[in-house]
């Protein structure tokens, strides 16, 4: 493998070299944005802390009763 690796270095390593620092350099740049959480918060234009928590709260309630509303769907059907 490590001849592989260095066979391939000699044919392209100018090119690979470039290819590897503008990838870096874009990493870097997007590593600089703020977290996906907090850009989806400011996209809704949420200002507050408190308003981002309630948000974050919901969010995580309606995916745990996305999960469990077959199960309590069951249940009444079972009671009826």
């Amino acid at each position: 493998m490590f001849s592989q690796t260095r066979s391939v270095a000699r044919k392209f390593g100018a090119k690979i070299a470039v290819a590897a620092m503008s990838l870096g350099a874009m990493t870097m740049a997007r590593a600089a944005d703020a977290d996906p959480i907090s850009q989806m918060m400011d996209a809704v234009n949420l200002s507050g802390v408190s308003a981002k928590v309630v948000a974050c709260g919901l969010l995580i309630v309606g995916i745990a009763l996305a999960f469990k509303g077959p199960d309590l769907g069951k249940r009444v059907v079972k009671k009826v």
